[in-house]
């Protein structure tokens, strides 16, 4: 592992001094195809029913869903509800939409542990097997003289190998490093959260098959499923990535959750063997973490509700289970939750402790059904007339504005989804449009060059995971398209990515296409002044297919003689000579260095202490954190040049 993490530390070392381009040690091969929202054949989908008609209070529903959606640090993007099979509650939350697929991270661990048990069903095998039989035959003996891992120890993390995610950008061969890796204890004996386990399940699978992990899964789980629209990354040598990877619709994570519910049973055929599914929610090991105590096979037994258990992923994907009342909740999210001590999941899994139940159908409740239907539609944007949520994005904030006189003016924002207030007078109103009017009329056609050319419009988050390294970002253009919209071209390594952009918060789907993947954005853009003055546009990037999001603001240097004289006409100066770049992400600086930490091996500083024992000998924790978080969130200058 010490390798690893030199390698991991170096890695971290080039993000935060900017290097660019292919800095990983992993071979890069575009691998994620663009989602398509076109149904496909033998795609099903699950039955949608009434609250009330199964036996859940619509009222409930609707106070959780809005609580998680006031609450800025649940970050929610898509949310449902399942009782005795049929969806009763669902909502995406703008820009996010419930039917396109999101990355799941560790939540496609627990489908591994399915394919893992059809295998045992099969008799192809067993939990006691070793992986020096499994494998013998690609590592020497000599690597397993002092280990006796066996197929059980990966299925609930207590294989003790000193080899996790940081393998995953040390080299192209996990399966051998894995293998050959040393020990930090005697497998079985104590638990230890490493996706390496997982990615090793997967290998397993491809050695006694012949097949990928996503292809077996498609044969036995998903196509009977009805589960067509789905993506599993692989690793440089084609094994499935297994603990991380999967693309899937919020829906599918649904029927997963329910094939589980049904003790392996789909449509009256037994997917995954009944004895199976009940040994892999059972107790298999205490993880001595406060918020799930124990872990079965590569899935969490939570304590909310006597069975209940837990699909989960980083950042808050979670497909939660409650067999004694046979429900679901899915989420997908981007907050900053390694496990599942977000709020979000706090929320939800203290809401669930507390839910009244009926086992017969509750009285109709029109009323209250439609205040659950309504509040969707304003979480997905598809309505004026109920009120609208804010949480998260920009926060509310006074905006100033002058026109040369001593006064100042205000407007109010409230966030991404809601417009201009009109709160403010019509002469405000006036000014700040002929502001904005009069700045990107100004700014069309001219671009700007950065002086530091080491940070993209990707975040490093998902840099590192997808190993889809930034170019950097070289200039920054502006296009006036008409009165409604505009483009903001963002010039990175040989593209051009132009992103159209709105105004008040008014959002546009746009695409980028990082290396030969294409990633679907929502662009939402507002032109406002700071306290300075000087004329800002404020933009977010949300990656629809992600729970990553790009904050990128943009401020000109130039605005202060801006105002109007005095018969009202509007005055501007030239072309701004300057820019300042601000940059940010969600999840920030504090989750990359907690996941860091949490992959680190052993030792003082953890991954930092490797960074800097190797190259400034001090460990100066302190100094390597705020490195990464300007990284984060860097501030970067641009000057005027002539068009390329």
């Amino acid at each position: 592992m010490a390798k690893a993490g030199l390698d991991v530390g170096e890695l971290l070392l080039k993000i935060v001094t900017g290097e660019t381009g292919e800095i990983s040690k992993v071979d890069y091969v575009p691998q994620k195809p663009d989602f398509t929202d076109k149904i496909q054949e033998d795609e099903t989908f699950l039955e949608r029913g009434l609250p009330e008609k199964e036996g859940v209070s619509s009222a409930f529903l609707t106070s959780l869903i809005k609580n998680l959606a006031a609450n800025k640090d649940c970050k929610m993007h898509k949310v449902m509800f399942l009782r005795h099979g049929k969806v009763i509650a669902e909502s995406g939350f703008a820009p996010y939409n419930l039917d396109m697929w999101h990355v799941s991270y560790s939540m496609c661990k627990s489908i591994v542990g399915m394919a893992i048990g059809i295998l045992v069903s099969e008799g192809k095998l067993s939990v006691e097997d070793k992986l020096s039989d499994i494998f013998s035959a690609r590592v020497s003996p000599f690597a397993f003289r002092k280990k006796t891992i066996k197929v059980k120890h990966l299925l609930n993390m207590s294989s003790g190998v000193d080899f996790n995610e940081a393998g995953a950008i040390s080299g192209n061969d996990w399966r051998k490093s894995f293998l050959e890796a040393g020990s930090k204890f005697e497998p079985g004996t104590q638990f230890e959260y490493n996706s390496m386990n997982t990615y090793m399940l997967s290998a397993i699978v491809t050695e006694l098959t012949g097949q990928s992990l996503f292809f077996f899964c498609k044969e036995k789980i998903f196509n009977p499923m009805g589960i067509k629209r789905i993506y599993w990354e692989s690793c440089p040598q084609n094994i499935t990535k297994g603990g991380w990877g999967l693309f899937i619709r919020t829906e599918d994570m649904a029927k997963l959750g329910h094939l589980y519910l049904q003790e392996g049973m789909w449509n009256g055929k037994q997917l995954v063997p009944k004895e199976w599914v009940k040994e892999s929610v059972s107790h298999q090991i205490e993880t001595g973490k406060d918020d799930s105590e124990h872990y079965g096979y590569q899935l969490w037994i939570n304590d909310d509700r006597p069975g209940s258990y837990a699909f989960n992923g980083m950042l808050g994907q979670n497909v939660f289970v409650y067999p004694d009342i046979d429900m679901i909740v899915v989420t997908n999210a981007g907050n900053s939750d390694i496990f599942q001590s977000s709020p979000m999941a706090v929320m939800i899994r203290e809401s669930m402790k507390v839910i009244q139940i009926s086992d017969t159908a509750l009285p109709d409740n029109f009323a209250a059904w439609s205040e659950l239907v309504a509040l969707r539609r304003s979480l997905e944007a598809k309505t004026s007339s109920f009120p609208m949520i804010t949480a998260g994005g920009w926060k509310k904030r006074a905006v100033t504005m002058t026109n040369g006189r001593p006064k100042r003016k205000f407007a109010e924002f409230e966030t991404k989804r809601s417009s201009f207030k009109s709160s403010v007078s019509a002469y405000n109103v006036r000014t700040e449009n002929m502001l904005v009017s009069a700045w990107l009329s100004k700014l069309n056609g001219h671009v700007y060059e950065l002086d530091n050319k080491t940070y993209g419009i990707f975040p490093v988050m998902m840099q590192v995971v997808h190993n889809n390294f930034t170019d950097g970002i070289s200039r920054i253009g502006f296009r006036i398209y008409d009165s409604n919209f505009y483009y903001i071209d963002i010039y990175e390594g040989e593209r051009i990515y132009s992103l159209r952009c709105g105004f008040g918060g008014k959002s546009y789907v746009n695409n980028i296409n990082m290396h030969g993947e294409n990633y679907k954005v929502s662009m939402s853009s507002v032109c406002t002044t700071d306290e300075y003055n000087r004329f800002v546009i404020r933009n977010e990037i949300s990656f629809l297919e992600e729970a990553c999001m790009r904050t990128f603001n943009i401020y000109f240097m130039d605005d202060a003689s801006d105002r109007e004289d005095r018969k009202g006409t509007f005055i501007h100066p030239s072309v701004p000579a300057g820019i300042e770049v601000r940059l940010n992400e969600t999840p920030g600086w504090d989750i990359l260095l907690e996941s860091m930490n949490n992959i680190a091996p052993e030792g003082l500083g953890g991954m930092q202490g490797a960074i800097f024992n190797r190259i400034v000998k001090g460990g100066i924790k302190d100094v390597l954190e705020e490195a990464v978080k300007n990284s984060i969130q860097p501030v970067i200058s641009g000057k005027l040049v002539d068009m390329p």
